[in-house]
């Protein structure tokens, strides 16, 4: 599996996409639901962490209802937390779970690669 991450648009799923080979089915938008069993790539990971920070789940209880991750060839995600630090503790919280799950989504990817202005930048 390979992490994808970076800024908003930045090319994160086209970078996915154009590597693997992917459209329709085997993508599953996280804002719209959790993937089902032809999903070989999910994309807005950062949605999918706000709704489970709003369930109080911790960041190995949401990474469960992803599971098996290992069968996804890409998790591709935006990069929240290089801003300010918001004020309300919601934010705080959300940005502080959705960093746990990254990293470790990272500690168990095979790759993990950041995409800046449509470059990738390998990482791991």
């Amino acid at each position: 599996m390979e992490l994808i991450l970076g800024g908003a648009f930045q090319g994160k799923l086209t970078y996915a996409s154009e590597k693997y080979g992917l459209s329709g089915e085997a993508l599953c938008d996280l804002v719209t639901g959790l993937p089902d069993a032809g999903t070989k790539c999910v994309y807005h990971l950062e949605a999918f962490t706000k709704q489970a920070a709003k369930k109080g789940l911790t960041a190995l209880e949401a990474l469960e209802l992803l599971m098996p991750v290992s069968r996804f060839c890409a998790v591709v995600s935006r990069e929240i937390g290089n801003g300010i630090v918001p004020m309300a503790a919601f934010e705080r919280e959300w940005r502080e779970l959705h960093g746990a799950v990254l990293k470790e989504l990272a500690s168990r990817a095979e790759r993990v690669t950041r995409i800046f202005c449509g470059i990738p930048e390998v990482l791991k």
